[in-house]
């Protein structure tokens, strides 16, 4: 009951955080925005019909390709506003948990009670994914509903990007929590994170060279290198690509050719990846992203439970 009590507390603290009702309103916003639009075969409506758009990109046979809506909705909307302004703003909120818990006569009190350190450390840890979580189901089921109510698509597996985003969450936050801890310091827990964000991200594209060009493979140690690394740190780059596989949305390729476009050589590139990206066991990218993320909580909960306060 009281590592509950401190999951909620944590949670509780977020609440009172003004992040949590900027996220509220841009949410809300979100879903306000896509409810001013409807799509219909041939025509895109703006603004309950101010405006009206004819386009064939989104039907095929007369109807309205439910694919090409689930790719604007999750990789034009979801990843974008979610999968990185939401993420960057939870990570903000939550890196102050810890190094104001180790403030002097916080902790004091704290370490008073009859719980564990390793227990405080976690119900801090946790208090931080419920409050990502919340925020995940709020914004995945506002524009869930717009969807099927408002555009007639309806995306079950869209669904399952809230835990989605919970685990992009997660690999992240992993590094903050242990930035935090040694360093007690807010800007730093998110400067570091952050910049791990774009190291992990880095590792994954610079393996996909390598993977997708065979002139890149004659560096056989740097191809080693490459591959063995992508597979220790989070896959934080294939959240989206599991997301979009998941709800069914179209794919580079379905886009170019419905589009009439041309495929280059860059959208050749990127359909290569999305194809390797989208073939990988989702419990293989997962297992290895959170068997990562474990080692680093341990770490960060052993720094905890050993440091003198």
């Amino acid at each position: 009951m009281q590592f509950l009590a401190l999951v909620l507390d944590s949670f509780r603290e977020s609440l009172d955080r003004k992040i949590f009702w900027v996220m509220l309103f841009i949410s809300l916003a979100v879903a306000g925005a896509m409810f001013c639009f409807s799509f219909e075969p041939n025509k895109v409506s703006i603004l309950f019909g101010t405006w009206e758009l004819e386009t064939d990109f989104l039907t095929v046979g007369g109807k309205l390709r439910e694919d090409i809506i689930a790719w604007i909705v999750v990789d034009g909307i979801m990843d974008t506003i979610l999968g990185w302004v939401g993420v960057i703003l939870a990570l903000i909120a939550t890196a102050g948990f810890l190094p104001s818990l180790m403030q002097r006569g916080t902790i004091d009190v704290m370490l008073s009670k009859p719980i564990a350190r390793w227990q405080l450390f976690l119900g801090k840890y946790l208090g931080s994914m419920a409050f990502v979580g919340v925020h995940a189901t709020i914004f995945v089921g506002l524009t869930f509903l717009v969807c099927g109510l408002r555009w007639g698509v309806w995306l079950p597996g869209y669904l399952l990007s809230i835990p989605l985003m919970v685990l992009l969450f997660s690999y992240l936050y992993c590094i903050s929590v242990l930035v935090a801890i040694p360093s007690r310091s807010t800007v730093a827990a998110v400067l570091v994170t952050l910049g791990a964000w774009v190291f992990f991200a880095g590792i994954q594209i610079t393996d996909d060279q390598f993977s997708t060009n065979e002139s890149w493979q004659q560096y056989d140690t740097a191809y080693t290198a490459s591959r063995v690394v992508r597979w220790i740190v989070p896959k934080t780059a294939d959240i989206t690509y599991k997301a979009k596989q998941w709800a069914r949305a179209a794919g580079s390729a379905d886009l170019v050719q419905q589009g009439g476009i041309d495929p280059d050589e860059a959208t050749e590139w990127a359909e290569k990846i999305e194809r390797k990206r989208s073939a990988i066991p989702a419990y293989y990218t997962i297992g290895s992203s959170l068997a990562f993320e474990a080692v680093v909580v341990l770490i960060a909960m052993w720094l905890f439970s050993r440091r003198d306060y």
